[in-house]
């Protein structure tokens, strides 16, 4: 049977990094773009267009950049990608529904605490898994360090897909992305949680993976057992490449840059909040619901939030000091 469900405008909520990469691709295979975002980089896009650059070279894209979902009228086609960090999440559901009552929210973040929030505003909640190599450091551009430039994977939250869901994916894929729809999101999120908890180690270290593996494995194993004990289930890069070979493809074009990960240039930015709660402490959430401890995953997790509140920048310690902290000798 045909899909006859049809977006009015794609509205980037949280418009760094991720949502500059997938707001601009979006605009860019002619798709109505909305972004909405802090105002010192949507007053630069909206002065000059999103510069958004990619490993063929810069891009400058127009598109509509406000401040505020207050800011719109929402229309009933409309669909929101919330690309936000974690800690902002409660706030902007709050903001979102003092202007609109029902709208589809696709979460675009790393975490998976943001659907369990966000659905408690929004019935309609779909979960995205994000692998993106994003940079966001300077007011009114973005950086896009693949072609194509990510791969996602979308089903509705907590099971299940449906026609939106298919039809937001189809815009996704002309827009270049890798794209899998899914009736069960879920464990691929939680995949993607156990890679993402080496991002506030090299935050912390400013080394490189080779120099802080020895951290990253005992911090994911650690979480792994947690998880093991808690009976949740989470997809492995190996386990979703069998399923989904595209996962493991080659980009066309690849950039590499001094920035690491999201975590990094949060502190680099000094913005004040890193989202190390809904990664790292995540685990931490869980092995307490579960009657344990996840030591090392709070150790890193408290390191980072303080790092944040003081504003100090990644490479506060070394991988040899962050090791001894963590009792790894």
């Amino acid at each position: 049977m045909a899909n006859n469900m049809k977006v009015g405008r794609f509205i980037i909520y949280g418009a760094g990094g991720i949502g500059g990469i997938v707001g601009g691709h979006l605009a860019m295979a002619g798709n109505d773009v909305v972004l909405i975002g802090r105002p010192e980089h949507m007053n630069a896009v909206g002065k000059n267009g999103l510069k958004l650059v990619k490993p063929d070279g810069p891009h400058i894209v127009h598109v509509t950049a406000v401040t505020s979902p207050a800011e719109l009228g929402f229309k009933q086609e409309d669909v929101v990608l919330l690309t936000m960090k974690g800690q902002n999440t409660e706030a902007a559901m709050h903001d979102l529904q003092g202007v609109v009552r029902d709208v589809p929210v696709f979460c675009c973040q790393n975490g998976v605490r943001n659907e369990e929030i966000v659905s408690r505003h929004f019935p309609r909640t779909y979960g995205v898994r994000v692998n993106i190599g994003a940079v966001y450091m300077n007011p009114g551009e973005v950086i896009c360090r693949r072609d194509p430039p990510g791969w996602l994977i979308i089903g509705r939250y907590p099971t299940g897909t449906d026609a939106l869901a298919e039809t937001v994916g189809a815009a996704l894929r002309s827009a270049t992305f890798y794209v899998l729809l899914t009736p069960n999101v879920m464990p691929y999120k939680w995949g993607k949680l156990m890679s993402n908890l080496a991002n506030a180690i090299g935050a912390i270290t400013n080394e490189s993976f080779q120099a802080h593996r020895r951290i990253t494995e005992a911090t994911q194993k650690e979480a792994e057992a947690i998880l093991k004990e808690a009976g949740i289930r989470w997809l492995s890069q190996k386990e979703i490449e069998k399923d989904w070979p595209d996962f493991g493809a080659k980009p066309r074009g690849a950039m590499d840059t001094e920035e690491q990960s999201s975590t990094w240039q949060s502190l680099r930015r000094q913005q004040g909040t890193v989202e190390t709660e809904f990664l790292n402490g995540e685990i931490v959430r869980v092995a307490k619901r579960i009657g344990k401890t996840a030591p090392i995953n709070e150790t890193i997790n408290r390191i980072t939030q303080e790092m944040a509140a003081k504003k100090e920048k990644p490479g506060k310690y070394s991988a040899a000091e962050l090791s001894r902290m963590l009792g790894l000798g």
